[in-house]
């Protein structure tokens, strides 16, 4: 038992390795945005025409089974 724990405590520990990603032009260089994008992106926060929340989007009044309107 002496010796494998001398053999544990010799050892350095785990040695963590991983990959780096290479560059990618059209992710990196936000100078070569378009769209949307080049204007800082899509936002939900006030949205187009004044809808806040998904419930407003929803219209949850009673329809019937076939989603008819009563």
């Amino acid at each position: 038992m002496d010796q494998l724990a001398q053999v544990v405590l010799q050892a350095e520990g785990p040695t963590y390795t991983g990959t780096k990603a290479e560059a990618v032009k059209y992710h990196d260089d936000k100078s070569l945005y378009t769209g949307v994008y080049a204007n800082g992106g899509p936002t939900t926060a006030g949205g187009s025409g004044g809808i806040s929340d998904i419930s407003q989007l929803c219209d949850r009044s009673q329809a019937n089974i076939r989603g008819i309107k009563d």
